[in-house]
């Protein structure tokens, strides 16, 4: 293995993808490049927020059903206060940790 990253680190940046997404997935600014497939996102916690975004019909409905989340490494209450504008990167990352992890050339470790 070349490359291996600790669960804490995919799951902080998948956050940064999913708060980028909620920022923009309703209002259409979310282009088909930039949506990540669910199952790049490589935690449990992230697959939920995911679910949360692109199963709601507004913003308000999604951030209402992140809040009732109960997720053990996710402070809920933090990551609905941040705003995602400058995590326009983050989509792309997460997309591109997947492929390799995949691919085995990216390991994650659990913390």
């Amino acid at each position: 293995m070349d490359r291996a990253l600790k669960k804490v680190d995919i799951l902080r940046h998948e956050l940064k993808a999913l708060r980028y997404l909620l920022d923009t997935f309703h209002e259409g600014g979310v282009r088909a490049e930039e949506l990540v497939a669910r199952e790049d996102f490589q935690t449990d916690e992230s697959r939920l927020i995911y679910d949360a975004i692109v199963n709601s019909k507004s913003r308000a409905e999604a951030e209402a059903r992140i809040a009732e989340l109960e997720l053990e490494d996710v402070d809920v209450k933090s990551f609905l206060r941040l705003s995602g504008q400058h995590y326009y990167a983050y989509p792309a990352l997460v997309r591109q940790r997947a492929v390799a992890i995949r691919r085995g050339e990216l390991e994650v470790e659990d913390s």
